[in-house]
C-alpha cells in the first residue's frame, strides 16, 4: 500500500480531486524543502546525482507504489546508456529515438486499451518527460563526435565531448526537480550545473581582473567525474585559470513561481471547475446558441490550462530555488532565471499569432521538437519544408499517445501553422509601414482574437481525445475553424492577394528608404559607407515612383 494512502483519501473525499493529482501536488511542494537541502549538500556532484535517484526511488517505489514502473524507466535509462556508448555516428540516435517511442507507445497503448482514467497516475507521464531526456542525450553525444563547423550554434553549446558515468547520468535521468512532471532540460546544462560551471561567470560588475569568463566547454574539460568542485578548481587555478564562483540567490523569484501557480489554484477551485469541456457533450449546450457555443468552448478551453499552470509553475520554482534555473546575466548585470520556463503564462494569453502560442506553451517540449525533430528533418543549406512541420506535429501527437483527439489536434495545428506563414509574410507587412500604421492596434486585438478562439477550439480534441466526442462538437459549431482555414488556403492558392502584393511593393520599398535613411545617419563607416547607403536610397525611390506610375 503506497505511504499515506488513508491521508490523500481522505483529502480527496474533502477537496473533490482525485488522490493521485493530490500526491503529485504533495511531491511538487515537497520538492522546495528538498531544494534547501540539496543545496546544503558539500560541493560534491556525486552526492548530489545520489540525492536525486533516491528521491525519485522514493517517490515511485513509497508514494505510488510503481515497483514496476520504476524498473522500465530505470532500464529503458540503461538501454539508451549502452547504446550511446558503443553505437557510433549516426546511428545512435536514430536508434534511441526508435526504442525510445516505441516503449513509450506501449505503455500509451496499455493506457488506452484498459481505459485508465487520467485521473490515476501511472508511469506513461515521467515516461514522455524522459524520452525528451533521453533523445537529447543520445544526439548530443553523436555531436560530440562530429566537427563542430557541422553543427549549429545551439549544438555546438549542447554537445558532450566527454561521456559521463553511470551515476552522473542516472541523475540527470532522475533530477529531483523534473523527474515526474518536467521540466525537462538539456544533460550538458545539468552537468554545468553539478559542476558549478553554470555559476562561473559572474556578472562583470563582480569580476576581478585575473578572474577570465569561463565557458561551460573549459570548465567541462578541466574536471573529471567524481571530482569535487573544489578540486577541479584547484586544478584550473594551478594551470593559471582562477575561476570566480558566484551563486546567485534564487529564493525570491522561486517562492514567487510557488505563489503564482497558489493563484491558479484558487482560480481552478473556485470557478475553473465549472466550465468543464465535458459540458459539451449534453444537450444543454447543445440547445444554446451558436454565440453561447462558441464562447463557452473558449472558457472551458482557458480553465482546462489551469492545471498545467499550476504543476508547471511549481516545478520551475523548485528548479529556480535549486538553481538550476540560473540563465546567465542581463545587460545591467541582474540574474536571469528561465532556463527551464515552461510556461509564459502573460505571452501565451496575450498571443495574437502561432508563433507566439508555440513559443510560450510547454517550451522544453518545442525546444526539443525543435532541435531534435524538425531542423534535424532539414538537409544542410535547405529551408524547412512542410514535412518538416508535418513531421513535427506528427511527432508530439505520436509522443502523447494514440488518442484520435491527439492527432486532429497536431494535424489541424499543422495545417494552421503552414497558413499562418502566408498570412504573416502577405499580410502582417500591411500594418507595419507608415501609411496602414495607425491601424496596427486593431490588426493585433483581431489576430488575438481569431488565434485564441482557434487553439481553444482546436483544443477540444485534445481534451475530449475520441474521434465521436470531438467530431461532435466540431460540428455543433459548424466546423468553424476548418472553414475559416480551408477559405484562406483557397484565397492563396487563386492567387487573390496580388492586389496586396502590388500594395506591399511600393510600401516595402518606403520602409526601404527609411531603413536607409536611418543607416546613412548613423553610419560609421565614414564618407565612403555613406555614399553607398546613399546610392541605394536613390535607386529604391526611383524603383518606387515607376511602381507608382
Amino acid at each position: 500500500m503506497p505511504l499515506f494512502d488513508t491521508f490523500f483519501t481522505l483529502l480527496s473525499s474533502t477537496l473533490q480531486a482525485p488522490p493521485d493529482h493530490l500526491r503529485i501536488l504533495f511531491i511538487l511542494l515537497a520538492s522546495y524543502p528538498a531544494a534547501l537541502l540539496y543545496k546544503s549538500l558539500p560541493p560534491n556532484p556525486n552526492l548530489k546525482h545520489l540525492f536525486s535517484i533516491t528521491f525519485a526511488a522514493l517517490v515511485y517505489l513509497g508514494l505510488f507504489n510503481l515497483v514496476r514502473g520504476f524498473y522500465e524507466l530505470l532500464a529503458s535509462a540503461l538501454v539508451v546508456y549502452l547504446i550511446s556508448y558503443t553505437v557510433s555516428g549516426k546511428w545512435a540516435p536514430i536508434l534511441v529515438f526508435a526504442f525510445t517511442m516505441g516503449h513509450l507507445s506501449i505503455s500509451h497503448i496499455y493506457r488506452q486499451l484498459y481505459r485508465i482514467s487520467y485521473d490515476r497516475f501511472d508511469i506513461s507521464g515521467p515516461q514522455m518527460i524522459l524520452v525528451t531526456k533521453l533523445t537529447s542525450f543520445a544526439f548530443n553525444v553523436y555531436d560530440g563526435q562530429r566537427s563542430i563547423k557541422t553543427l549549429s550554434e545551439y549544438q555546438a553549446k549542447k554537445r558532450i565531448q566527454r561521456f559521463p558515468s553511470i551515476l552522473e547520468y542516472l541523475g540527470y535521468v532522475f533530477f529531483f526537480g523534473g523527474f515526474l512532471i518536467g521540466p525537462a532540460f538539456e544533460f550538458a546544462d545539468y552537468r554545468d550545473f553539478t559542476t558549478l560551471a553554470l555559476f562561473s561567470n559572474p556578472p562583470a560588475s563582480s569580476r576581478s581582473s585575473d578572474s577570465p569568463i569561463l565557458s561551460s566547454d573549459e570548465t567541462q574539460s578541466q574536471m573529471t567525474d567524481g571530482q569535487s568542485d573544489e578540486k577541479g578548481y584547484q586544478k584550473m587555478k594551478q594551470e593559471g585559470k582562477e575561476a570566480k564562483i558566484v551563486i546567485p540567490n534564487g529564493f525570491v523569484p522561486g517562492m514567487k513561481k510557488l505563489l503564482f501557480a497558489c493563484f491558479w489554484v484558487v482560480c481552478l477551485i473556485s470557478f475553473g471547475r465549472k466550465y468543464p469541456m465535458e459540458w459539451t457533450l449534453g444537450e444543454e449546450y447543445a440547445n444554446m446558441s451558436f454565440l453561447a457555443r462558441f464562447f463557452y468552448i473558449n472558457l472551458a478551453s482557458f480553465c482546462a490550462r489551469f492545471q498545467y499552470y499550476i504543476v508547471w509553475l511549481l516545478a520551475e520554482g523548485a528548479c529556480i530555488l535549486v538553481g538550476l534555473g540560473f540563465n546567465g546575466y542581463d545587460d545591467k548585470g541582474k540574474p536571469l532565471w528561465d532556463r527551464v520556463s515552461n510556461i509564459d503564462i502573460v505571452a501565451y494569453e496575450t498571443a495574437n499569432n502561432l508563433k507566439s502560442f508555440a513559443e510560450s506553451w510547454n517550451m522544453n517540449t518545442n525546444k526539443w521538437l525543435k532541435n531534435y525533430v524538425y531542423l534535424r528533418l532539414v538537409p544542410p543549406g535547405k529551408k524547412p519544408s512542410f514535412f518538416s512541420t508535418f513531421a513535427t506535429f506528427a511527432t508530439s501527437a505520436f509522443w502523447h499517445g494514440f488518442y484520435p483527439g491527439y492527432y486532429l489536434m497536431f494535424m489541424s495545428s499543422a495545417l494552421l501553422q503552414s497558413l499562418h506563414r502566408n498570412v504573416r509574410r502577405k499580410i502582417r507587412p500591411i500594418f507595419l509601414h507608415t501609411r496602414y500604421a495607425s491601424y496596427k492596434p486593431l490588426y493585433d486585438f483581431v489576430g488575438w482574437f481569431i488565434m485564441q478562439s482557434m487553439i481553444s477550439h482546436l483544443a477540444v480534441s485534445f481534451v475530449l481525445l475520441s474521434l465521436r466526442n470531438t467530431l461532435y462538437v466540431w460540428r455543433l459549431n459548424y466546423l468553424i475553424c476548418h472553414v475559416a482555414i480551408l477559405f484562406l488556403y483557397v484565397f492563396f492558392m487563386m492567387g487573390l492577394d496580388k492586389q496586396l502584393r502590388i500594395l506591399l511593393k511600393v510600401e516595402e520599398k518606403k520602409e526601404k528608404v527609411l531603413i536607409l535613411e536611418n543607416l546613412e545617419q548613423e553610419a560609421l563607416e565614414g564618407k565612403k559607407r555613406r555614399k553607398i547607403v546613399g546610392e541605394e536610397k536613390d535607386l529604391l525611390v526611383s524603383e518606387m515612383g515607376l511602381i507608382e506610375k
